[in-house]
Protein backbone atom coordinates (compact mmCIF):
# COMPACT_ATOMS: atom_id res chain seq x y z
CA UNK A 1 0.00 0.00 0.00
CA UNK A 2 1.49 3.11 -1.01
CA UNK A 3 0.63 6.01 1.45
CA UNK A 4 0.77 10.00 0.57
CA UNK A 5 1.04 12.59 2.53
CA UNK A 6 -0.05 16.66 1.19
CA UNK A 7 0.22 20.05 2.06
CA UNK A 8 0.18 23.39 1.54
CA UNK A 9 2.37 26.50 2.64
CA UNK A 10 3.14 30.22 1.72
CA UNK A 11 6.05 31.94 4.10
CA UNK A 12 5.88 29.39 6.26
CA UNK A 13 8.76 30.24 8.00
CA UNK A 14 8.08 33.85 8.84
CA UNK A 15 4.77 32.64 9.92
CA UNK A 16 5.91 30.07 12.17
CA UNK A 17 4.43 27.22 11.47
CA UNK A 18 7.35 24.41 12.03
CA UNK A 19 6.89 24.03 8.27
CA UNK A 20 10.71 22.12 7.50
CA UNK A 21 10.21 19.75 10.69
CA UNK A 22 7.27 18.47 9.76
CA UNK A 23 8.19 17.60 6.84
CA UNK A 24 11.64 15.76 7.36
CA UNK A 25 9.26 14.57 10.35
CA UNK A 26 7.24 12.44 8.01
CA UNK A 27 9.80 11.28 5.50
CA UNK A 28 10.03 7.62 7.32
CA UNK A 29 5.99 7.23 7.49
CA UNK A 30 5.07 8.29 3.81
CA UNK A 31 5.96 7.25 0.32
CA UNK A 32 5.84 10.79 -0.70
CA UNK A 33 5.03 14.37 0.34
CA UNK A 34 3.32 16.39 -2.13
CA UNK A 35 3.86 20.34 -1.03
CA UNK A 36 1.78 23.15 -2.79
CA UNK A 37 4.30 26.54 -2.34
CA UNK A 38 1.97 29.67 -2.43
CA UNK A 39 5.18 32.29 -4.17
CA UNK A 40 6.67 33.07 -0.83
CA UNK A 41 9.15 35.83 0.00
CA UNK A 42 10.54 35.02 3.18
CA UNK A 43 13.18 31.83 1.57
CA UNK A 44 10.27 29.11 2.47
CA UNK A 45 10.40 28.01 -1.61
CA UNK A 46 13.87 27.77 -0.97
CA UNK A 47 14.18 25.66 2.08
CA UNK A 48 11.97 23.24 1.15
CA UNK A 49 13.57 23.14 -1.99
CA UNK A 50 16.99 22.51 -0.47
CA UNK A 51 15.12 19.52 1.14
CA UNK A 52 12.96 17.83 -2.09
CA UNK A 53 16.92 17.99 -3.63
CA UNK A 54 18.51 15.39 -1.45
CA UNK A 55 14.85 13.58 -0.65
CA UNK A 56 13.02 12.16 -3.59
CA UNK A 57 9.83 11.77 -1.87
CA UNK A 58 9.25 15.08 -1.36
CA UNK A 59 7.47 16.63 -4.56
CA UNK A 60 7.42 20.13 -4.46
CA UNK A 61 5.12 22.39 -6.59
CA UNK A 62 4.37 26.18 -7.00
CA UNK A 63 1.58 29.10 -7.55
CA UNK A 64 0.03 32.17 -6.77
CA UNK A 65 -2.82 31.69 -4.46
CA UNK A 66 -3.56 35.63 -4.35
CA UNK A 67 -5.77 34.57 -7.37
CA UNK A 68 -8.14 33.39 -4.96
CA UNK A 69 -10.53 35.58 -2.37
CA UNK A 70 -10.80 34.64 0.79
CA UNK A 71 -10.10 31.89 1.93
CA UNK A 72 -10.63 29.74 -1.28
CA UNK A 73 -7.12 29.42 -1.90
CA UNK A 74 -6.83 26.90 0.74
CA UNK A 75 -9.52 24.79 -0.92
CA UNK A 76 -7.58 25.10 -3.83
CA UNK A 77 -4.45 24.54 -2.82
CA UNK A 78 -4.76 21.48 -0.83
CA UNK A 79 -6.85 19.93 -3.83
CA UNK A 80 -4.02 21.04 -6.14
CA UNK A 81 -1.89 18.78 -3.65
CA UNK A 82 -4.30 16.24 -3.83
CA UNK A 83 -4.80 15.84 -7.44
CA UNK A 84 -0.71 15.29 -7.90
CA UNK A 85 -0.96 12.65 -5.09
CA UNK A 86 -0.11 9.11 -6.23
CA UNK A 87 -0.48 6.54 -3.46
CA UNK A 88 -3.20 4.02 -2.48
CA UNK A 89 -4.37 5.95 0.65
CA UNK A 90 -3.41 10.18 1.06
CA UNK A 91 -3.35 12.25 4.61
CA UNK A 92 -3.76 15.68 4.52
CA UNK A 93 -2.19 17.62 7.17
CA UNK A 94 -1.16 21.05 7.61
CA UNK A 95 2.35 22.69 8.26
CA UNK A 96 2.22 23.03 11.88
CA UNK A 97 0.81 18.74 12.82
CA UNK A 98 2.79 16.18 13.26
CA UNK A 99 1.30 12.31 13.61
CA UNK A 100 3.28 10.75 16.00
CA UNK A 101 5.40 7.99 15.00
CA UNK A 102 3.68 5.53 17.15
CA UNK A 103 0.30 5.94 15.10
CA UNK A 104 1.86 5.66 12.29
CA UNK A 105 0.99 1.58 12.21
CA UNK A 106 -2.04 1.71 13.77
CA UNK A 107 -3.01 4.56 10.87
CA UNK A 108 -2.06 1.96 8.18
CA UNK A 109 -3.80 -0.77 10.24
CA UNK A 110 -7.12 1.06 10.11
CA UNK A 111 -6.44 1.70 6.10
CA UNK A 112 -6.06 -1.97 5.40
CA UNK A 113 -8.51 -3.16 6.96
CA UNK A 114 -11.51 -0.51 6.82
CA UNK A 115 -14.42 -0.57 4.30
CA UNK A 116 -14.39 3.11 4.25
CA UNK A 117 -13.35 6.04 1.83
CA UNK A 118 -11.91 8.19 4.45
CA UNK A 119 -11.09 8.40 8.00
CA UNK A 120 -10.71 10.70 10.93
CA UNK A 121 -7.73 11.96 13.47
CA UNK A 122 -8.78 13.34 16.93
CA UNK A 123 -6.07 16.40 17.41
CA UNK A 124 -3.80 16.95 21.10
CA UNK A 125 -3.58 21.27 20.83
CA UNK A 126 -0.51 22.47 22.14
CA UNK A 127 -0.03 25.71 23.41
CA UNK A 128 2.41 27.93 24.08
CA UNK A 129 5.16 24.77 24.45
CA UNK A 130 5.08 21.14 24.09
CA UNK A 131 4.21 20.59 27.51
CA UNK A 132 0.70 22.19 27.66
CA UNK A 133 -2.44 21.33 25.86
CA UNK A 134 -5.85 22.77 25.73
CA UNK A 135 -8.23 20.24 27.61
CA UNK A 136 -11.20 22.39 26.06
CA UNK A 137 -10.72 22.84 22.25
CA UNK A 138 -14.06 23.27 21.75
CA UNK A 139 -14.45 26.33 24.53
CA UNK A 140 -12.55 28.33 21.83
CA UNK A 141 -13.87 26.37 18.77
CA UNK A 142 -10.24 24.86 18.32
CA UNK A 143 -10.07 21.80 16.25
CA UNK A 144 -10.68 18.90 18.42
CA UNK A 145 -10.80 16.39 15.43
CA UNK A 146 -10.73 16.39 10.96
CA UNK A 147 -11.46 13.89 8.55
CA UNK A 148 -8.45 13.79 6.89
CA UNK A 149 -7.55 10.61 5.81
CA UNK A 150 -8.99 8.92 2.79
CA UNK A 151 -8.36 6.86 -0.63
CA UNK A 152 -6.90 8.19 -3.39
CA UNK A 153 -10.08 8.17 -5.07
CA UNK A 154 -12.58 10.66 -7.73
CA UNK A 155 -15.21 12.11 -5.79
CA UNK A 156 -13.00 13.85 -2.86
CA UNK A 157 -14.00 17.52 -2.01
CA UNK A 158 -11.84 19.70 0.85
CA UNK A 159 -14.30 20.15 3.64
CA UNK A 160 -14.60 23.04 6.34
CA UNK A 161 -13.78 26.95 6.46
CA UNK A 162 -9.99 26.05 6.06
CA UNK A 163 -10.42 23.12 4.18
CA UNK A 164 -8.70 21.06 7.15
CA UNK A 165 -11.38 17.82 6.51
CA UNK A 166 -12.07 15.67 3.45
CA UNK A 167 -15.56 14.25 2.19
CA UNK A 168 -16.44 11.83 -0.55
CA UNK A 169 -19.26 11.32 -3.15
CA UNK A 170 -21.79 9.75 -1.69
CA UNK A 171 -20.52 9.41 2.22
CA UNK A 172 -22.06 11.50 5.01
CA UNK A 173 -19.70 13.98 6.80
CA UNK A 174 -19.22 13.06 10.33
CA UNK A 175 -16.98 14.25 12.81
CA UNK A 176 -17.49 12.02 15.40
CA UNK A 177 -14.31 10.33 17.91
CA UNK A 178 -15.49 6.77 16.74
CA UNK A 179 -14.45 7.40 13.19
CA UNK A 180 -10.88 8.50 14.37
CA UNK A 181 -7.98 6.12 13.93
CA UNK A 182 -5.22 7.73 15.37
CA UNK A 183 -4.24 11.34 17.29
CA UNK A 184 -2.71 14.31 15.52
CA UNK A 185 -0.36 16.31 17.52
CA UNK A 186 -1.14 20.20 16.40
CA UNK A 187 1.32 22.84 17.08
CA UNK A 188 -0.52 26.06 15.02
CA UNK A 189 -0.83 27.69 18.78
CA UNK A 190 3.02 27.13 19.14
CA UNK A 191 4.36 30.21 17.64
CA UNK A 192 5.82 33.69 17.89
CA UNK A 193 3.17 35.58 19.59
CA UNK A 194 3.11 38.24 17.44
CA UNK A 195 2.38 36.11 14.46
CA UNK A 196 0.02 34.13 16.60
CA UNK A 197 -1.99 36.73 17.32
CA UNK A 198 -2.08 39.08 13.83
CA UNK A 199 -3.78 35.42 12.26
CA UNK A 200 -6.18 35.17 15.00
CA UNK A 201 -6.99 39.14 14.15
CA UNK A 202 -6.52 39.01 10.67
CA UNK A 203 -8.25 35.75 9.93
CA UNK A 204 -10.61 34.72 12.62
CA UNK A 205 -13.69 35.69 10.73
CA UNK A 206 -12.72 34.12 7.77
CA UNK A 207 -11.90 30.64 9.80
CA UNK A 208 -15.00 30.79 12.13
CA UNK A 209 -18.00 32.72 10.12
CA UNK A 210 -17.59 35.72 12.40
CA UNK A 211 -18.24 39.07 10.99
CA UNK A 212 -14.28 39.80 9.30
CA UNK A 213 -12.37 42.28 10.44
CA UNK A 214 -12.99 45.26 8.12
CA UNK A 215 -9.21 45.99 7.56
CA UNK A 216 -6.27 44.14 8.13
CA UNK A 217 -3.85 45.31 10.77
CA UNK A 218 0.28 45.94 9.61
CA UNK A 219 2.55 43.14 11.10
CA UNK A 220 4.63 45.49 12.69
CA UNK A 221 1.38 46.61 15.16
CA UNK A 222 1.37 42.85 16.50
CA UNK A 223 5.34 43.08 16.76
CA UNK A 224 4.94 45.78 19.30
CA UNK A 225 1.83 44.33 20.86
CA UNK A 226 1.62 40.26 20.50
CA UNK A 227 -0.45 38.18 21.87
CA UNK A 228 0.02 37.27 25.90
CA UNK A 229 0.40 33.66 26.77
CA UNK A 230 -1.17 34.42 30.55
CA UNK A 231 -4.46 35.76 29.20
CA UNK A 232 -6.55 35.30 31.55
CA UNK A 233 -9.22 33.59 29.33
CA UNK A 234 -7.19 30.99 28.10
CA UNK A 235 -5.69 29.83 31.53
CA UNK A 236 -8.75 27.69 32.71
CA UNK A 237 -8.83 25.45 29.76
CA UNK A 238 -5.11 24.50 29.65
CA UNK A 239 -3.43 21.78 31.43
CA UNK A 240 0.12 20.34 31.87
CA UNK A 241 0.73 17.93 28.91
CA UNK A 242 1.82 13.94 30.44
CA UNK A 243 1.53 12.24 27.44
CA UNK A 244 4.58 10.94 24.55
CA UNK A 245 6.18 13.60 23.10
CA UNK A 246 7.21 12.79 19.11
CA UNK A 247 10.59 12.31 18.40
CA UNK A 248 11.14 15.68 16.26
CA UNK A 249 9.86 17.28 20.04
CA UNK A 250 12.65 15.83 21.63
CA UNK A 251 15.38 16.45 19.05
CA UNK A 252 14.64 19.81 19.28
CA UNK A 253 12.32 21.16 22.15
CA UNK A 254 13.37 24.76 21.53
CA UNK A 255 11.73 24.74 18.25
CA UNK A 256 8.10 23.62 19.81
CA UNK A 257 8.81 26.45 22.52
CA UNK A 258 7.31 29.50 22.09
CA UNK A 259 6.73 31.12 26.06
CA UNK A 260 9.43 30.48 27.27
CA UNK A 261 7.77 28.04 28.99
CA UNK A 262 5.89 30.42 31.16
CA UNK A 263 3.06 28.74 30.66
CA UNK A 264 4.55 25.53 31.88
CA UNK A 265 5.86 26.54 35.19
CA UNK A 266 2.34 28.62 35.65
CA UNK A 267 0.52 25.57 35.42
CA UNK A 268 2.49 23.50 37.70
CA UNK A 269 2.46 26.25 40.16
CA UNK A 270 -1.70 25.89 39.91
CA UNK A 271 -1.05 22.20 40.12
CA UNK A 272 0.78 22.28 43.50
CA UNK A 273 -1.13 24.94 45.12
Amino acid sequence: MKLSVYTFARNGLRNDYHLLHMVRHHLPFADEIVIHEGLSTDGTYEALSAIAKTEPKVKLFRSDWDQFKGMEFCKNFKDEARKRCTGDWCVLLDADELLPEWEWEPLRKAMSTTDRVTLGMTLTNFYGNYRVYCAEPKKFRWPWMKVNVHRNVPGIQMWGGDASSVKADGEEFEMVAERAACDLHHFGYVRKPARLREAWRNMRGLLYNAPPPRFKLPSWLFNLFPHNWLDADFLPALALYEGKHTRTVLNDPAEFTRDGMKLYEHLKARANG
